[in-house]
């Protein structure tokens, strides 16, 4: 423990961490809240700063959960997420261009109505966080298409996703577990 505070505060203890996607972050964040609440926040900020790897950033993060029990279980959720991540990376470009569209059209322009019918659909899913994530993809994606899929690379199901392409081409903006 002593190591740690003594890495943590060095001069360079926030230039040693690795470069992580911050929706890795963010998944492993969701995953950290039910054990850890609102500190999962800073756990995984201050973690992600002097982690070298993504298996050594899940172990730091684990550590401050006490119940061995709990430990396990975010443990499991956290390497299905790093297994998860690293096969998106490992993707060909060309899978990922091959988005799902609306009956074969073509993307839409961004429209205020495409806003509010992501954030309806994302909303009952992730929570508040959903009006963020418009917020800042709406300014980052191009067409509608690449908007939806970046929302949606936030979910964690199969049926969140096909529930959430639904609600959107539906507008209806609600999510019910199957």
């Amino acid at each position: 423990m002593a190591n740690d505070r003594e890495q943590l505060s060095g001069t360079d203890a926030a230039n040693t961490g690795v470069a992580l996607d911050a929706a890795l972050l963010m998944e492993l964040t969701r995953a950290l809240l039910p054990y850890l609440g609102p500190y999962s926040i800073t756990t995984v900020k201050r973690a992600a700063r002097s982690a070298s790897s993504a298996g050594e950033l899940v172990r730091q993060i684990a550590g401050h959960v006490d119940d061995i029990g709990k430990r396990e279980l975010f443990m499991k959720s956290a390497m299905r997420i790093l297994a998860e991540y690293a096969a998106s990376k490992d993707a060909p470009q060309a899978a990922k261009a091959d988005l799902p569209t609306d009956g074969g059209r073509p993307p839409s322009p961004m429209t205020p109505e495409l806003l509010q019918r992501g954030e309806a659909a994302l909303a009952p899913i992730i929570g508040p966080l959903a009006g963020v994530l418009v917020s800042r993809y709406a300014s980052a994606s191009q067409n509608s298409r690449e908007f939806f899929e970046r929302l949606a690379g936030h979910l964690r199901t199969p049926e969140e996703r096909d529930s959430f392409f639904m609600s959107v081409r539906t507008g209806s903006g609600t999510w019910r577990p199957e």
